[in-house]
């Protein structure tokens, strides 16, 4: 399945900010199908994931076998000890979230002191559309409401990029279109929608991506970097160490 053009950019980013990071152990929130999970697998990262779909945690383990014990698959989060990753990963995540500042402490309580956390979301509620609908998105973020989320949740040295401009603001609009008369999605709960969205597409974003070479996309990874520091694009990717007071 190729990648969505958002995706790829995402992707670059989080390279981007987390490259020189020491290896170490991770636990990931709303892992979805483990794409990202594998990513940090294959860079020497070790740890564990949680997703709320029994179904996803399957396909995760599944798809992350190849790990061993590399990594573990948690059905429930309490089962985590608290305070012994060095890293906190949430991609897409918190966005679905009705109660994100409860839930991200929550998360923040398995974090070392010192340890580092990476999160992406979508940017700019101005853009919230049919998209951002269908895949039960609660909100899109503004980076100061974003930097007061990371920071009541005990996190400081927070650095956000705005990662996505300037191809993501037409492929954005383009997918708006697309999905007009999906409706797919009704009758799910905005749970439900959240855990479909990672597991599956739009039918009609797969026939629009069939036509598109994944290497069109490529050059704007290089682009993007021209735009981090400026507040244009379609999403944030956020990090921050945990204070130790």
């Amino acid at each position: 399945m190729k990648k969505q053009p958002k995706l790829i950019l995402r992707e670059s980013c989080v390279y981007d900010i987390s490259k020189s990071w020491p290896v170490g152990r991770f636990v990931e929130m709303g892992a979805g199908t483990g794409h990202m999970t594998r990513i940090f697998l294959d860079r020497g990262f070790s740890g564990a994931c949680h997703d709320l779909g029994e179904d996803s945690r399957q396909m995760l383990r599944e798809n992350l076998a190849y790990a061993g014990d590399r990594m573990a698959v948690v059905d429930e989060l309490a089962a985590l000890p608290d305070a012994v990753f060095d890293y906190l990963l949430a991609f897409e995540v918190l966005e679905h979230i009705e109660h994100d500042a409860e839930v991200l402490r929550s998360w923040v309580r398995h974090l070392k002191p010192g340890g580092r956390i990476l999160v992406s979301v979508p940017a700019h509620q101005r853009k919230f559309g049919r998209s951002d609908e269908i895949v039960g998105h609660v909100r899109r973020y503004e980076k100061p409401a974003l930097q007061a989320l990371l920071a009541d949740a005990g996190i400081g040295d927070i650095r956000i990029v705005n990662y996505g401009f300037p191809i993501t603001e037409l492929t954005r609009r383009l997918s708006n279109r697309l999905i007009r008369g999906d409706h797919s999605y009704e009758g799910l709960t905005p749970e439900q929608r959240s855990i479909r969205s990672a597991q599956a597409r739009p039918k009609t974003i797969n026939r629009a991506l069939s036509l598109v070479s994944g290497n069109v996309f490529l050059p704007f990874r290089n682009v993007q970097r021209w735009f981090y520091r400026y507040d244009l694009g379609d999403g944030y990717v956020a990090c921050g160490v945990k204070r130790s007071d």
